[in-house]
């Protein structure tokens, strides 16, 4: 994992560990994208192309399934969408959510969905050296580290991504 912290704001390295263990604990995830001054926060996917038909059942589905969890779990919101783009043999799905009242588990909801939805055409890098023993505690680590990310601030464009095997992050 590379970190650059040209900035040397005190919270990056928390930040910067939640964006690279959520990428080291979804392999479903392309990149991440945290814009501060938004407060957004944007996941990234690669499906193999699918007929744009299943994408917009797709988008109804987990929008209801969101609204679902956001009414269980009393929580208002301020940004929620979803984005496709055919690109030239995959589709990219983009998930913006406010960073503010994101969750380790609804993120772990949206990835569970995409799963089901898209199976093997779901673009996913495995780590063959990485073994997670044990997912609940990895995901209760990121739940950790995301509810202390949010109590400081940051002005720092934050964007993680996957390069040939590596997790890096850096701002813009």
């Amino acid at each position: 994992m590379s970190v650059i912290n040209k900035n040397k704001v005190s919270n990056f390295p928390h930040i910067a560990n939640l964006l690279s263990s959520l990428l080291l604990c979804y392999p479903e995830i392309a990149a991440i994208n945290l814009e501060p001054r938004a407060n957004v926060v944007k996941f990234s996917f690669y499906i193999d192309n699918v007929a744009k038909k299943k994408l917009i059942s797709f988008k109804k589905k987990i929008e209801q399934s969101l609204l679902a969890y956001y009414k269980l779990e009393k929580k208002e919101v301020e940004v929620c969408s979803f984005s496709f783009q055919p690109l030239d043999v995959l589709s990219l799905i983009e998930f913006k959510r406010d960073f503010w009242t994101i969750s380790q588990k609804e993120i772990a909801l949206v990835i569970a969905l995409m799963r089901e939805e898209f199976g093997s055409s779901l673009v996913t890098e495995k780590d063959d050296e990485l073994v997670m023993d044990d997912l609940s505690l990895h995901e209760e680590l990121i739940d950790y580290i995301l509810e202390n990310a949010k109590k400081t601030s940051t002005n720092i464009k934050l964007v993680a991504l996957r390069d040939e095997g590596r997790v890096l992050v850096y701002n813009k």
